[in-house]
């Protein structure tokens, strides 16, 4: 009786127990894919690092468990390393379907289709219409250049399993055979708003939106695209022209800013760019966008010129100064800039930088501005100045230009009869050759704009003797007793 209590106990105690010698459950076809899905959206976004430290997590908390190694592996797909893994874990788990299909996976990779077929039937006789055996098989299919028998598998995989890796793959296939683009267009629309980062795909669903003549479907399928791939100055320049195609040049802006601020230097894209932006009337960013410019082609004023325009409407005298000489560094022989340069400084009444920026102008060759001659005279009229420089010695182009600056003194009497103050200036020569390289204002107290200006242009232009020191001139202005 006792032994009887005993063993009764004995089964019951062992019934009570974990089944340790049970086989692992293989992850259902839609969990496996759902994996690998997640681990193409890794590769794209650039982190399988962190999923791969996840599955190391998995298998270490649930070690008789295979999955983790076998996702661990269509991770690492196609590699030496993968293949190892599917193989062992096939011996291991030969009722497991994933295994199998991991290693015709790998076959198909590596083009070696004729292996491919024996594993992925090997999955499907372990699990009998195992739908992503089916899968990879339509991929091998296709791979063979059997469309028409790829395209019966792949829509047997999807018919089972309805997710975005299956709709993609056939709408993939499907593309590209005659009047597929419908039906192709329609499972894409389906699967990247399931799944977005696909980026083969987004980029067929754009290319067949605007095929069928929906530019801005196809822009937005772009943005998409765009969005996966966010330091790829190219994506953004081909997105600006889907955008433009689509009619919406405030989105094209946006990508073709990125495309600059990722270094993009083609000058037909930034000349968009700045074309875009006069459209839009935004001269802020027309400016960044020539600034871009003008750094892509280094030869060419133009850039330079628009945003001497853009800064005077500033208005930014200092910023269109520096870019009216730049650009006339850049096209000395040009006369319409040294023009221009020339009637900015007129304004400012800065008449010695003036009339050299006219003279400038009337000696260049190209581009030639006919008003300028009248214009150079009108501001020469204005100084009194001489119809031949001084010459002679520093004393006696001293008393030539007396003459002048005490002429033009006495008629400004007539306006401000209590004009009067002192005048200095250094006339810095060339010791070789006496020529004049500038005049310095050293004291001003008369501050006769004219008057100062006439005595600089003067001096600067006589002709002094070689050898001659750099003189100094004064003059005291007083009105007459």
């Amino acid at each position: 009786m006792t032994s009887r209590v005993l063993t009764c106990l004995l089964l019951s105690a062992l019934a009570a127990l974990p089944a340790w010698g049970a086989r692992p459950v293989p992850a259902p076809a839609a969990e496996g894919m759902a994996m690998l899905q997640r681990m193409d959206t890794a590769r794209v976004q650039g982190s399988p690092s962190t999923l791969r430290t996840e599955l190391d997590a998995q298998e270490a908390k649930t070690p008789r468990d295979p999955m983790p190694r076998v996702y661990r592996a269509f991770l690492a797909l196609p590699s030496e390393e993968s293949f190892s893994e599917f193989k062992a874990l096939a011996v291991m788990y030969p009722e497991n379907p994933w295994p199998h299909v991991g290693m015709g996976l790998v076959y198909v990779r590596w083009k070696m289709l004729k292996d491919a077929a024996a594993p992925l039937e090997a999955a499907r006789k372990a699990v009998p219409g195992f739908a992503p055996a089916l899968w990879a098989d339509g991929l091998r299919l296709q791979a063979e250049g059997k469309p028409a028998e790829a395209e019966g598998r792949l829509r047997e995989a999807l018919a089972k399993l309805d997710i975005p890796r299956f709709r993609t793959d056939l709408a993939l296939l499907l593309a590209g055979r005659p009047g597929g683009a419908a039906e192709s267009r329609a499972l894409l629309v389906r699967s990247v708003k399931d799944w977005p980062e696909q980026p083969e795909a987004l980029q067929v669903l754009s290319r067949l939106a605007r095929e069928a003549g929906d530019a801005r479907a196809g822009a937005e399928a772009g943005a998409l695209l765009v969005a996966l791939q966010p330091h790829d100055r190219e994506a953004h320049r081909r997105q600006a022209e889907a955008w433009l195609a689509a009619g919406d040049k405030a989105q094209a802006v946006k990508m073709l800013e990125r495309y600059a601020t990722l270094g993009g230097a083609d000058p037909a894209v930034l000349a968009s760019w700045v074309k875009l932006n006069v459209e839009l009337d935004r001269p802020e960013d027309e400016a960044k966008a020539l600034v871009r410019l003008a750094a892509a082609t280094p030869r060419d004023p133009e850039p330079l010129l628009r945003l001497a325009t853009l800064a005077e409407a500033k208005p930014d005298l200092a910023g269109m100064e520096a870019r009216l000489e730049q650009a006339a560094a850049l096209a000395p022989e040009r006369a319409d800039i040294q023009v221009r340069r020339a009637r900015m400084l007129l304004k400012q009444e800065r008449y010695f930088e003036a009339v050299a920026a006219y003279r400038a102008a009337l000696a260049a060759p190209e581009h030639p501005v006919p008003e300028a001659a009248e214009e150079a005279a009108q501001l020469n009229k204005k100084l009194r100045l001489p119809a031949t420089p001084a010459k002679g010695t520093v004393e006696q182009i001293y008393d030539r230009v007396s003459l002048a600056l005490v002429a033009l003194y006495l008629e400004h009497l007539m306006e401000k009869p209590d004009l009067k103050g002192n005048l200095k200036v250094r006339v810095d020569l060339d010791p070789a050759t006496g020529k004049a390289t500038n005049v310095v204002v050293l004291y001003d107290s008369l501050q006769d704009v004219l008057i100062t200006h006439h005595a600089r242009i003067a001096f600067m232009d006589a002709e002094y003797p070689p050898g001659s020191e750099s003189p100094v001139y004064q003059y005291v202005f007083r009105p007459p007793r």
